[in-house]
């Protein structure tokens, strides 16, 4: 496994495409499932969302990019993604916490091999 360094613990973590197929809007709503990206917000809820605890709201999606599968996870119910995990094609993964305060942070990363 790499270390992490530091410039990387609140670097931007997605992909250039991984949002092209999510809804843009302004800001989470009560439906969907939403990631903030830089000044902006996602509704990644589209293709592959799941609620996986019962409440009647997705909490689960998974979002395709050309060269990453990523998963992003709602823990606390309220619509907004608060941990984000990315598996790359060349066999490296990252793990991201959100909170509105700092933004995404790194918690892990390494190889899956």
């Amino acid at each position: 496994m790499r270390p992490i360094d530091v410039d990387d613990l609140f670097s931007d973590p997605f992909a250039p495409d991984l949002f092209d197929a999510a809804a843009a809007g302004d800001g989470p709503t009560q439906e969907g499932l939403w990631v903030s990206v830089g000044d902006g917000w996602f509704d990644v809820s589209m293709d592959g969302a799941v609620d996986t605890d019962g409440d009647g709201r997705d909490d689960t999606a998974t979002v395709h990019a050309a060269d990453r599968l990523a998963v992003f996870a709602d823990l606390d119910a309220d619509g907004v993604a608060d941990v984000y995990h990315s598996v790359a094609a060349d066999g490296t993964f990252q793990t991201w916490t959100y909170s509105a305060e700092r933004g995404w942070a790194l918690l892990d990363r390494g190889d899956l091999e």
